[in-house]
């Protein structure tokens, strides 16, 4: 039973270990409430093609006489009325395109949703990438601080260093445990969020493998021309389509509408001294009926109309500027692409210098036990330049996932 247990276990840890950030991303969508809520509210919206593409509900009326309407052909009890309307010809099928129309507007506010799900995740992905690198830099940083501790002990204890070089190096060993006690704490929020993005519970296990990539040669290319991809964009045409079809609808309600239907009037034999009136020769009666509307205010329909037409130009509009404000977040973004592209290939040249200068300085301190301190700063700065490596190395990924954000790449 141990041995099963312990299977499950490894089992367990190695499909957390597993998981990427495109397992995540899977997680994001499937569990979602807001990605359901819109596909709950696109299921709805087709709900409404059968309803406007069947005929009006017939009437049925019926009255009667509280005493006996007396006619030639015998007393007439009531009558019973059945009426059916029509709409124009090819009212019910514009109708029914314009029941479609709004449900594809609601289908593209699902892609509109999962874009924005998908970059929300890949936002709070990378800061998380960002923690861990920064957690192992400073691990890194304590433990050649504590080898340059027992170094300058070593001097000391030797008569070849000072013993402030032991405490220098102490006072940034404090330091360094500190930010990471500050840098572990940062992660429950950051694992929170994350998990609040997957519809999880907020201390799901979140697995962070592999290293930052680096910014491949010339892989900052200008594809601002992808914008149009954007579904923001494309709910706008859904939109400017619906009202096109609404347009249409408008102009049928201009056309008269038919109504056929049948009335029956029961009569019962009369007695023939009634009123002198002779004894009823005939059956009941049935009387065929047709009525039709006069749509004589032409101003309301054209009203109407010309609404949908101002809706047309205005959803356009609202793309255009749409248009413009991506274009405008692309810019920016792409400065952002390239800044930090630039900013990573000069920290990959200092990182080298700095290197090599510490290298250099720590055979001269063996030797001669002297410039502890500097040996100490730049080791300092040397992890510095890691640290806005990492920084720098996630700003790149933040802006190429917002510029996937906005020309909706999210492969």
């Amino acid at each position: 039973m141990r041995i099963i247990i312990l299977i499950l276990a490894l089992m367990a840890t190695g499909s957390i270990a597993a998981q990427t950030l495109e397992d995540y991303l899977n997680i994001a969508l499937e569990n979602n409430p807001g990605i359901k809520a819109r596909e709950t509210e696109f299921q709805a919206a087709l709900q409404k093609v059968p309803q406007v593409a069947a005929l009006p509900d017939p009437t049925v009326s019926a009255a009667f006489f509280l005493n006996p309407m007396m006619l030639p052909m015998g007393n007439q009890l009531g009558s019973i009325t059945g009426m059916q309307m029509f709409p124009w010809f090819g009212t019910l099928d514009a109708m029914q395109q314009e029941a479609v129309r709004m449900a594809e507007v609601k289908r593209q506010a699902i892609e509109v949703s999962k874009n924005e799900l998908l970059f929300k995740v890949k936002s709070a992905w990378y800061p998380l990438f960002e923690l861990e690198a920064q957690l192992a830099i400073q691990r890194e940083n304590l433990r050649v601080l504590e080898t340059d501790k027992e170094l300058a002990t070593i001097k000391f204890q030797n008569g070849q260093a000072p013993m402030v070089d032991a405490i220098r190096a102490d006072i940034m060993i404090d330091e360094v445990k500190t930010e990471i006690e500050l840098l572990e704490q940062k992660r429950k929020p950051l694992v929170v969020a994350f998990n609040r993005l997957l519809n999880r519970e907020d201390d799901s296990p979140v697995a962070i493998t592999g290293t930052l990539p680096e910014p491949a040669p010339d892989a900052v290319l200008r594809r601002d021309s992808l914008i149009g991809n954007n579904p923001m964009l494309a709910i706008f045409d859904q939109q400017i389509q619906a009202a096109i079809a609404e347009e249409k609808v408008a102009e049928y309600m201009r056309k008269p509408m038919l109504s056929a239907g049948l009335q029956y009037m029961p009569l019962v034999r009369r007695r023939g001294n009634d009123l002198m009136l002779p004894p009823n020769t005939g059956g009941d009666m049935i009387m065929p009926m047709v009525s039709v509307t006069v749509p004589i205010w032409r101003k309301k329909y054209d009203a109407a109309v010309e609404e949908r037409r101002l809706m047309q130009v205005m959803y356009s509009d609202m793309q255009q500027d749409m248009h413009n404000e991506l274009a405008s977040m692309y810019a920016m973004t792409f400065y952002e692409l390239e800044k930090m592209a630039q900013m990573i290939a000069l920290l990959n040249k200092q990182l080298l210098k700095t290197q090599q200068a510490i290298d250099l300085m720590m055979a001269a301190y063996s030797n001669a036990g002297q410039d502890f301190d500097e040996i100490l700063r730049l080791q300092q700065q040397l992890f510095r330049y890691r640290m806005e490596k990492v920084s720098a190395q996630t700003g790149y990924q933040l802006a190429q996932v917002k510029l996937d954000y906005l020309t909706s790449n999210n492969n």
